[in-house]
Formats: structure tokens, C-alpha cells, sequence
């Protein structure tokens, strides 16, 4: 998997998108549910805390209340109950029998406020709103947060609490305990609930959330994964089909798609700007060809007057050696115009191959004593390793004009006393030959320019050494009309190899001429 891929940056936007707004909901989903439980259990603090105003009375009052909770609640509530009792000036009155260790009761600050909706009424005695209350006999809460008086309006009894009630969480030890604290100007009630199964329970929920949130987003990436994939699909198929675009494939187009407008429109922009590559590229083919067509004539005949005015001038004579220097030039532009007309036919895909069984171990045997003989002021060594018998099914003339020009590169970018090395061998049911040679070498920035056409490596020779800049290129091109190969094997100082591979080898018993 690239993580570079524009797939890639798809499905990892789409979950992190989706982990921000599902990671958001799980965060206010688990705060609203904390807040629920934590109101939950202070609700029922102010009830516990606000049934009974006669608990203000005596510590036997407590005493049994503690006991009745108990009973009410059962055994597994036991000890889940702490109930404080202090004065204005601190003095603990009371303390719960089960009242953690971890929790000094006279250190805890049952500091409250006035209730604003109690303001400028006086309170009464504990034991004065226990005998004058009527919940004494048992009568409905009322407001019992406040301990103001039956009814739903809380008037019409005596009010016990006139602080306004405050809650806080303590830990002891490994338990959690909620107090609430309630109280009036001489009073201060702390009930404690034990805090840890609701604890438990926001735990629960937030592992619950945690470990769904990855979850989510292993999915949500996986289905953007796949989603992508599948919206990309067209783009694979647009890439594929260009990049078997060659310049003998440009009437090749991409199928078009009714699915998606937006791939439809990208598909005819493309077909469209291969129409006119195929066009501007068909005109330029042509027009080559046609110049070198047309130039053939007129340089024939330029060579064949030059070569009459080189032969009548006096020998040795100023003009003879003009003449001599226009028949080379006019023989360097025909060789140009025979190469830029098989290219062009190369490029249209209309090279013609005028195919017979050649014995190329012969062919190149007569072409190596040619190079021998273009080497023969160089003092150039040739160490040559030919398989006999090696015939194959090719146009004599091209393969012959394209191997001659791998020899005569190999001779002329030598160095003097240097040597040319050249093997022919069967590999993979095709003859192969490599050629190398001595020399600087090739470097390393101009190796994949090598087989463009009129490119030399070396631009400071100039004229100095012959050569058109379209060896290589033309040779490479003769080889894959014969379903062949030319690579640069490799350069360095000292050593440069060329290794083609000549089509398909022929069974032993079809002969082949040779002609050298």
C-alpha cells in the first residue's frame, strides 16, 4: 500500500474526518450520561437528606434513621450510607458508626450559602420543626430538597434548610463517596452516598466508547479504502491505456464511461488531445518522409556531377580538393537522408522488411574485417567469440547497416591501443551479441540520451570524428522491427558494452546466404 496514493490520503481524511465526529459524540454522549448519573445521585442525596427535618433533633434520631435506611435498603446497602452532623461553629455532633478512615470528618468543609430563595426567613430549632413539621405524622414531602413544607408550592410548613445545597466528591482509599451538604444558620447536614457502582458504570460506558471509537475507524477508513478504489477505477483504466501509447499506438483511445460525468469528460479532453497528437504527429511523419524522399534525386545528382568535376580536375589542384570536400558532405547528406527516411518509416509503423534466413555468424564475420580494416590506424586489439552456424529470419541489408553501425561506433569512440570485443551467442531461443569496447566511457548523465536521435555524448568532438547522431537510434529501431532489443549494457571508465538481442534463432537445418 502506498501511503502516498491519492486513495490512501482519501480513506485516511474520510477517518480522521470520521474519528473527530464520532470521537465528538462519544465525548458528549459520555458527558451527558455522567452528568445524568451525578444528578441522579445528588437528587437522591437532597431526598435522603430533606424526608425527615426530626433528624436534626438528637443523636438518637440519626441513630434509628441510619438504622431504618439499612433495613430499607438491604444488606447490600450496608455501610453505602454516611451521615455528618456539625454545628455553625464545626463541633461534629454526629458520625456515621461506618465512616471511612481516609476521611477526617472535621477537616471537611461544610461551608455553604445562603439560598436566595430563603432569604429573610428565620429558621427554627431542629427539635421545634421536628414537633411542629408535618411529615411528623407522615404527610406527602412536598419540596423535600429545601425541607420548606408540604404542597407542591412548599408552603405552609417551617423551613429547615435555608443554605443553599452543595455537593462535592471525595475518594477513600479505593471507594468514592457523593456528599451533599444541606444545613441552615445554627446546622450542617453532610450525607454521603457511596459513589462506586456509579463509578463503575461511567466506566464502563467509556471503555464501551474507547474501544468502539477504533473500531469505527477501521471501518469508516476501510470503506473510504474501498470507496476510492472504486471511484479511482476509471483513472487506472485512463493510466493504463496511456501508458501503452507509443508512437506507433496513437489511434489508440480510452473507452468511454457513461457513469460518472465528471470521468466521462476527462476521458473525451484526453481522446481529444490524442486526436490531434495523432494528427500533428502523422503530418510530421510525412513531411520527413517526403523530404527524404525528395531529396534523394537532386543529391544523387549533385553526387554524380561532383564526382565528374573531381575526376576532370588536375590532380592535386585547389579545385580538386574542393570538389573532393563536397562529395564527402553530399555523401554524409545522403547517409542523413537514408536515416531519417527509415526512421520516419519506423515511426508510422511502415518499415518494410524484406525477411530471408541469414547465417549471422558469417554476416558478421565479414562485417568485423571491415571494422579491422577501419581500425587499422588505431592499433586497435579485437578479441572476437563467434558461434558458428547461427542463423536467423531478417532483411540482410538493415540488420546489416544496423550491426556496422554498433562495430564502426565501437571503433571510433576508442582510444588508441585499445580494443573491441565481440561475441555472438544463443540465449533464450534468440542470438545475442554483445560489442565493447575501450574508451573514457559513457557518463552516467548521458546514458538514457543515448539513443536519441542526433545526440552525441561527447558535444565537444564537433566534426572532428563522422557520425550523425542517428547510429544508435536507427539501430535500435532496425533491431525491434526484427522483434529484437539494443540496450547499453553497461559504461564505465576504461570499458563501454552494447548487447542486442537478433530475433528468434532458426532450426540448424534452413540455410542461409551470406554476403559480405
Amino acid at each position: 500500500m502506498n501511503i502516498g496514493s491519492f486513495r490512501f490520503k482519501i480513506a485516511l481524511l474520510s477517518a480522521l474526518i470520521s474519528g473527530l465526529a464520532v470521537g465528538g459524540f462519544g465525548l458528549a454522549t459520555w458527558y451527558l450520561l455522567h452528568r445524568q448519573k451525578v444528578g441522579q445521585v445528588d437528587t437522591e442525596i437532597r431526598s435522603l437528606g430533606a424526608r425527615h427535618p426530626g433528624w436534626l433533633a438528637s443523636r438518637g434520631s440519626f441513630e434509628r434513621f441510619q438504622s431504618s435506611l439499612e433495613f430499607i435498603f438491604g444488606e447490600e446497602h450496608q455501610g453505602q450510607i454516611l451521615l455528618l452532623l456539625q454545628d455553625a461553629q464545626g463541633q461534629v455532633l454526629y458520625v456515621s458508626p461506618g465512616w471511612p478512615e481516609q476521611i477526617d470528618p472535621g477537616q471537611m468543609d461544610l461551608s455553604l450559602a445562603d439560598d436566595p430563595r430563603t432569604s429573610g426567613v428565620a429558621a427554627p430549632s431542629p427539635l421545634a420543626a421536628y414537633r411542629g413539621s408535618p411529615w411528623r405524622a407522615g404527610g406527602g414531602t412536598g419540596r423535600g430538597a429545601l425541607g420548606r413544607g408540604p404542597g407542591p408550592g412548599g408552603s405552609g410548613g417551617p423551613v429547615v434548610f435555608t443554605k443553599t445545597p452543595r455537593f462535592f466528591t471525595a475518594q477513600a482509599g479505593s471507594s468514592a463517596w457523593r456528599f451533599g451538604v444541606m444545613g441552615n444558620n445554627e446546622m450542617r447536614l453532610a450525607v454521603g452516598l457511596n459513589y462506586d457502582r456509579v463509578q463503575a458504570e461511567l466506566n464502563r460506558m467509556r471503555n464501551v466508547i474507547l474501544c468502539a471509537l477504533p473500531m469505527a475507524l477501521l471501518l469508516v477508513g476501510g470503506g473510504g479504502w474501498l470507496v476510492a478504489g472504486r471511484a479511482l477505477r476509471p483513472l487506472n483504466t485512463i493510466s493504463e491505456m496511456a501508458e501503452g501509447v507509443t508512437a506507433r499506438g496513437l489511434d489508440q483511445r480510452i473507452p468511454p464511461l457513461d457513469g460518472d460525468p465528471e470521468i466521462a469528460r476527462l476521458i473525451r479532453v484526453l481522446n481529444g488531445m490524442m486526436d490531434r497528437l495523432e494528427a500533428s504527429f502523422q503530418q510530421a511523419t510525412r513531411f520527413s518522409a517526403d523530404a527524404s524522399h525528395e531529396l534523394k534525386t537532386p543529391l544523387a545528382v549533385m553526387q554524380g556531377e561532383l564526382e565528374n568535376a573531381f575526376q576532370a580536375a588536375a590532380p592535386g589542384s585547389p579545385e580538386q580538393q574542393v570538389f573532393g570536400n563536397l562529395l564527402e558532405e553530399t555523401q554524409r547528406l545522403k547517409r542523413i537522408t537514408r536515416g531519417l527516411l527509415l526512421l520516419s518509416q519506423s515511426d508510422a509503423g511502415q518499415l518494410k522488411l524484406a525477411l530471408e534466413p541469414v547465417d549471422l555468424s558469417a554476416e558478421l564475420e565479414g562485417m568485423i574485417e571491415d571494422a579491422r580494416i577501419l581500425a587499422a590506424d588505431s592499433n586497435l586489439r579485437f578479441d572476437v567469440e563467434i558461434q558458428p552456424g547461427m542463423r536467423i529470419e531478417a532483411d540482410r541489408c538493415l540488420l546489416r547497416m544496423a550491426l556496422l553501425n554498433l562495430l564502426s561506433n565501437a571503433v571510433k569512440h576508442n582510444e588508441a591501443n585499445g580494443f573491441v570485443a565481440v561475441s555472438l551467442a544463443a540465449g533464450k531461443g534468440q542470438a545475442v551479441l554483445t560489442v565493447c569496447n575501450g574508451g573514457p566511457g559513457i557518463p552516467l548523465e548521458d546514458q538514457p540520451r543515448l539513443f536519441q536521435r542526433f545526440y552525441r555524448a561527447d558535444p565537444t568532438r564537433g566534426r572532428t570524428r563522422d557520425g550523425l547522431g542517428l547510429g544508435l537510434s536507427l539501430a535500435r529501431e532496425i533491431l525491434q522491427a526484427h522483434r529484437g532489443t539494443l540496450v547499453l549494457e553497461g559504461s564505465r571508465p576504461g570499458k563501454t558494452c552494447f548487447q542486442a538481442a537478433l530475433g528468434s534463432l532458426l532450426p540448424a537445418g534452413i540455410a542461409g546466404g551470406s554476403s559480405t
